[in-house]
């Protein structure tokens, strides 16, 4: 937005406010530009409106401070319908590049984000060098992060960061860049719990069914197998645990949202299995000690 602009304009204005106190049309014009230096937003679009119906106020100074009048107010869609307006009738103002911007920002915050990268992409291509052109950049980029596309936005931020470091979106760049990598991480270490879950289930029903030939059957080789899926119950159960920690470490940043991990009815079921295995063990041993005493009796 071109605030050095409005502020010439709206100093003119008041400059000639005492020549033109009596025309209806430069009064309503008056009023807005007060509501507007002031901040009073919808008092501004009100009567920048009722000023826009006079003809000698259709112009491009009218129209751009309504536009930005309508943004700040956040009616975004009244807005929008200005910036065609405005690009139909104005074509060549001294305003269009602003206009084009302002248009763009308008699509993004109405939720039409392939709308968005369209118009701010073709403000790019024509106005380069323009002072919008990093603050475009980044509003395409977010674009492409409300749509998932993290690769495609971080391309535009890292772009921002090291080609405009001074430009007011460059901070916000830099965090989006950091959210974006440690959303990757994050997803990296979920796939990894994801993985370490379905080894722990089949890891279960292996101790499980290990478990069930323990009870008609006691010979050396089922001991064995029962005691290495005990073994790997414990070594799962630790990775969760490590892999937890991580993903806990994630969520202490406060970056973003991190998604939840294994639950702990799941790693309370990991616990139960290994007191489990700790009292079949227990049976094992007492049993294996009987029947040595029993064959030293029979010797």
């Amino acid at each position: 937005m071109n605030k050095k602009v409005l502020t010439v304009v709206l100093s003119a204005v008041f400059f000639f406010h005492p020549f033109f106190a009596q025309n209806a049309a430069v009064s309503a014009f008056l009023d807005g530009c007060k509501a507007y230096t002031s901040g009073d937003w919808t008092s501004a679009v009100f009567s920048l409106k009722k000023a826009a119906a006079f003809e000698e106020n259709n112009n491009a100074e009218t129209y751009y401070m309504l536009i930005n009048a309508e943004i700040y107010s956040g009616d975004f869609q009244s807005a929008l319908d200005s910036c065609i307006y405005f690009l139909e009738e104005f074509k060549g103002s001294f305003y269009e590049s602003n206009v084009v911007y302002l248009k763009g920002r308008c699509f993004y915050s109405l939720g039409e984000y392939d709308k968005a990268v369209i118009t701010l992409s073709d403000f790019c291509h024509q106005y380069e060098g323009h002072d919008m052109y990093p603050s475009s950049l980044f509003w395409i980029g977010e674009a492409f992060y409300a749509c998932y596309q993290y690769d495609d936005a971080r391309a535009l931020y890292q772009r921002v960061v090291s080609e405009f470091p001074d430009d007011v979106k460059a901070p916000a760049c830099q965090y989006r860049i950091e959210t974006i990598s440690q959303r990757d991480r994050e997803e990296k270490l979920l796939y990894l719990l994801k993985q370490t879950g379905e080894e722990y289930l089949f890891a279960k029903e292996e101790y499980e069914k290990q478990l069930k030939l323990y009870s008609s059957d006691t010979n050396a080789g089922t001991r064995a197998k029962l005691y290495e899926a005990q073994r790997k119950n414990a070594e799962l159960e630790e990775k969760y645990n490590a892999l937890q920690r991580e993903v806990d470490a994630l969520k202490g940043g406060n970056k973003m949202p991190v998604s939840s991990g294994p639950t702990e009815a799941e790693l309370e079921l990991l616990r139960q299995l290994r007191i489990k295995a700790e009292e079949t063990r227990y049976l094992l041993e007492t049993k294996s000690q009987k029947n040595n005493q029993e064959t030293v009796r029979i010797e």
